[in-house]
């Protein structure tokens, strides 16, 4: 990895012009290992946030009580759905006619979670300050990840028509959704027919 790496600017160019961005990530050629170790990493700072809304906001509600006492099966979880989704950005792409290989959707996955990421310790400092703009600053931060998803997804595999790519990852994203959903329900209330 380069050192001199400007990455403030990598990640305003994302916001502006995510494709460059993408075409930036990709350009780096990150090794398997580092890739790896990177969605641990952002696992683990993803559930630290959590943690954090969690405390800021009051506590866990529903189901989540349970998961928010397990912060093990939560990184857990979290570094799943990262696995998962890298592995449907290059399979569902490639099934398409497109390019690109599992070690560039890890690096554009990694890349958008860090991302994300700063939206969220954002939300979290908002809902120290003014709780109203938290909210708001997490309904953008939704659209600005479909925004990026879509993008990255269509410069991994060298796609051009934006709005296919965009069906795509609205498709994946509810298949996604409903399986990580699933998976959680069968661990919160045990095997069909179990006890």
């Amino acid at each position: 990895m380069n050192a001199r790496t400007d990455w403030w600017g990598l990640a305003r160019e994302s916001l502006t012009s995510p494709r460059a961005a993408a075409r930036a990530i990709l350009n780096m050629k990150l090794s398997d290992l580092v890739l790896w170790e990177g969605m641990v990493l952002v696992a683990i700072v993803s559930v630290l946030m959590i943690f954090a809304e969690i405390y800021i906001g009051g506590g866990a509600r529903g189901a989540f009580v349970v998961i928010a006492g397990a912060p093990l099966l939560m990184a857990a979880i979290q570094f799943a759905t990262l696995v998962l989704t890298v592995a449907a950005l290059a399979g569902i792409g490639r099934a398409f006619g497109g390019h690109g290989d599992w070690s560039g959707a890890m690096a554009l996955v990694v890349w958008l979670q860090v991302i994300m990421l700063g939206f969220a310790a954002a939300q979290t400092v908002l809902y120290l300050l003014l709780p109203p703009l938290a909210d708001m600053l997490g309904l953008l931060s939704i659209v600005v990840l479909l925004g990026l998803l879509t993008n990255f997804a269509a410069e991994l595999h060298g796609f051009t028509n934006i709005w296919k790519v965009f069906a795509g990852v609205i498709g994946a994203g509810v298949v996604l959704i409903l399986t990580i959903s699933f998976l959680i329900s069968l661990f919160l209330t045990g095997l069909p027919g179990g006890a």
